[in-house]
């Protein structure tokens, strides 16, 4: 320490003494506190890593969910498109979607009434079926839907109804593998 005499202007409420100079020790107690702080951002950064794992696990585990519906959703839309293009050309084959749809109705060779829209019924009156059976246009239903109508109640078979069962089925197809894969 100096032997010169220190001059304040008021006293102080406390006093410290370095023993050497001011800056020096400043330095130091940088160096020190800036050790310190680096080892305790160290000691956080393995809970922060564990913790941001674990966030992106959750988000991978949403977003595998998500693709999976989307990727039913898409399909879906395709399917419908695809199969409307080819309605619209006349190109479904609505003798067979009647037949297919007779045979569900369970009646065998019993009375019934088939309603189709009006342009597969032209297609169709060439087409013999089964005594019992007629087959009416009818401009409420949909281009390759088919409707029976039986003393037993009524058979609807609408093309969009049967591609969404089909990505129903589709989806919960991909979520049970999902879950078994898990």
């Amino acid at each position: 320490m100096s032997p010169d005499p220190i001059l304040l202007p008021r006293a102080p409420k406390a006093v410290r003494l370095f023993p050497s100079n001011f800056d020096a020790w400043l330095q130091k107690e940088l160096c020190i506190a800036e050790r310190r702080g680096y080892e305790e951002a160290l000691s956080g950064k393995g809970q922060l890593i564990d913790q941001a794992a674990e966030r992106i696990d959750r988000a991978r585990e949403e977003a595998e969910v998500e693709l999976s519906s989307f990727a039913t959703r898409f399909a879906e839309g395709v399917a419908k498109q695809l199969l409307h293009i080819e309605i619209d050309a006349g190109k479904h084959a609505i003798e067979k979607m009647v037949r297919e749809t007779l045979a569900q109705s369970g009646m065998g060779r019993g009375a019934c009434e088939v309603h189709v829209h009006p342009e597969d019924a032209e297609a169709l009156s060439t087409v013999t079926f089964r005594s019992g059976t007629t087959v009416t246009g009818d401009a409420g239903i949909p281009r390759g839907s088919v409707h029976v109508t039986t003393e037993h109640g009524l058979l609807v078979r609408e093309v969009d109804q049967c591609i969404k069962h089909a990505a129903e089925k589709i989806h919960e197809h991909m979520r049970q593998s999902a879950q078994r894969d898990a």
